[in-house]
């Protein structure tokens, strides 16, 4: 097997077992052993790839979910001038019950950065 075969099935490997898939379906997917996918998940800079590859996924979850979140704020900040009086308070109890977990993560990320923040200073020290 050629160093870059090698390399591309590695690559698929990391990728396959970081969507969730378990180590003998990984292994069918690339055209390698279970037990070889196994073996690769021992090693340190796989183990890396597969939690990069996971951190790249979970970064594009949240970008798309971040998109439609702002979508379902403006159907819900528009349905507040809808002729029925029920439509509107639908909406509004729709962002005033999603309120409080918003601030509260907000608040969480600000609280985070700033220690964050600090322990950069104190290492710089």
């Amino acid at each position: 097997m050629a160093a870059d075969d090698l390399l591309e099935r590695r690559e698929q490997a990391a990728v396959c077992l970081a969507r969730g898939m378990s180590t003998d379906a990984t292994g069918e997917a690339v055209g390698a052993s279970g037990r070889t996918v196994r073996r690769w998940r021992e090693e340190p800079d796989f183990k890396e790839q597969v939690a990069a590859n996971r951190q790249a996924m979970r970064a594009e979850a949240a970008a798309a979910l971040g998109s439609a979140a702002r979508e379902a704020v403006d159907v819900l900040c528009a349905c507040l001038q809808d002729d029925s009086a029920h439509v509107r308070v639908r909406a509004a109890l729709g962002i005033l019950s999603a309120l409080p977990s918003i601030v509260e993560h907000v608040e969480f990320e600000e609280r985070l950065t700033a220690i964050e923040q600090a322990l950069t200073e104190r290492g710089g020290r």
